[in-house]
């Protein structure tokens, strides 16, 4: 009896097999966002800058931790003041850098011009964000970084300067760091710039309140109107800004980077967009006194 209900069972039981327990999936792997970086005997190239002894000291071993974060490019050297900030703040900066690496490029339609390791400098209290000032060794290129603890970092503006490069006109240089920077991080406050910051009202405003040869720097060749510098370097940037973004809703960058290339000069307007410099800048200005839909 007891083999017949053995044989019944046999032929009821299902000819598949039974399916296999699932195993348990293992831990999604991390991308490296940084890792400490190997002792080295730094030795920056000499600089014309007030900055120079602040970025000596920093440098420091004492005085700072090092990491390197890697890229597509030869890597960040990461040198961050002891105590700054903690190690959450450290991931998303490094995690900002490998971003700003990968999408500046593609975003400004540029060559990268720095293709081997760069080094950032994080502090506290100290000078104001900075590109294409020197590294750790000799031949490297670097960045200064303020407000990293804050989140207000201008990170992507600066990058944007190294990676992209610059022209003889400070206006359309910094037009475009800020214009990536707020397309990289819209509405996100960064250095002087407020959060939700809108460059077309700024910069009426501040037409409205300097001289006639304040506006007549804004996308010309050279520096700006030297005037109360902290006062107007501000106004400066958002009418660089503002108006890098009426050329770009124009054209597309390779045309405004023809222009930055050239400095500014009359003529690469002419070329790239086929109006002169005083159309484009009046039709900007008609534009920022045109009440938005």
């Amino acid at each position: 009896m007891r083999l017949f209900f053995l044989a019944a069972a046999a032929l009821l039981s299902p000819l598949t097999p039974a399916p296999a327990r699932a195993q348990p999936a293992g831990p999604a792997s991390r991308p490296v966002l940084r890792e400490p970086a190997p002792p080295e005997t730094a030795r920056p190239d000499s600089f014309d800058d007030d900055n120079d002894d602040f970025r000596r000291a920093l440098l420091d071993p004492s005085r700072s931790d090092r990491w390197l974060v890697p890229t597509s490019l030869g890597g960040v050297l990461l040198v961050v003041q002891k105590g700054y900030i903690d190690d959450i703040r450290l991931d998303s900066l490094a995690s900002d850098l490998q971003e700003a690496v990968a999408k500046i490029p593609a975003l400004t339609g540029r060559e990268p011009r720095v293709r081997k390791r760069f080094t950032v400098y994080v502090y506290n209290d100290g000078p104001p964000s900075a590109a294409n000032i020197p590294g750790a060794q000799p031949g490297e290129k670097g960045l200064m970084l303020a407000f990293v603890k804050e989140g207000e970092d201008p990170l992507f503006h600066e990058l944007t300067h190294l990676l992209a490069g610059r022209g003889g006109s400070t206006s359309l240089n910094e037009g475009v760091a800020e214009w990536v920077q707020d397309r990289l991080r819209p509405g996100r406050a960064n250095a002087f710039v407020p959060a939700g910051a809108d460059p077309d009202a700024l910069c009426k405003a501040a037409l409205a309140k300097w001289p006639s040869a304040f506006r007549s720097t804004i996308g010309a060749p050279g520096d700006w109107f030297k005037g109360p510098r902290r006062a107007i370097v501000f106004d400066y940037y958002y009418c660089s800004w503002s108006f890098v973004g009426s050329l770009l809703r124009r054209k597309d960058m390779k045309a405004l980077w023809r222009v930055i290339d050239a400095g500014g000069a009359p003529k690469a307007y002419r070329s790239a967009y086929d109006a002169t410099y005083d159309r484009l800048f009046a039709d900007w200005v008609d534009g920022l006194n045109r009440p938005k839909p």
